[in-house]
């Protein structure tokens, strides 16, 4: 029996692709809460949530924003199939902080769409708490 300790993950967006090699751990946001994947997991298929995304290869942590979609675990590799996948370089936290003040004022009329605004200022403030990761 070979021991394996890494796998690959794969990040498949509407408007992008990107593959990580030799990844030692990755968490990502399941509805059912965060889950941790090694190299070898048993395969499933999960839904995602709106969250963090942390991929740590040669002991090196890596933190993304995610606005769901699904995971498709297999012990030799995962697919992450994403809405949105964003680093920190990636976000602007003017834009964040004006979407999170915006669902603010959505959530406080009671005409306008609750739940869409729940969803914005959740989105809004997974990107203001990665960009503190950095």
């Amino acid at each position: 029996w070979k021991k394996v300790s890494d796998f690959k993950v794969d990040i498949i967006t509407p408007i992008s692709m990107e593959s990580f090699n030799n990844v030692n751990y990755l968490r990502i946001p399941s509805l059912d809460g965060l889950t941790g994947i090694q190299a070898r997991h048993a395969s499933s298929i999960i839904a995602l949530d709106i969250g963090e995304i942390k991929i740590v290869t040669n002991n090196k942590e890596q933190v993304f924003a995610t606005s769901g979609g699904f995971a498709d675990i297999r012990p030799e590799g995962t697919q992450l199939l994403l809405e949105t996948f964003e680093s920190g370089k990636m976000i602007n936290k003017k834009r964040a902080q004006q979407a999170a003040e915006k669902a603010t004022k959505h959530l406080s009329n009671k005409n306008d769409d609750l739940k869409r605004a729940n969803l914005s200022l959740k989105r809004a403030k997974n990107r203001l708490a990665i960009l503190k990761k950095l």
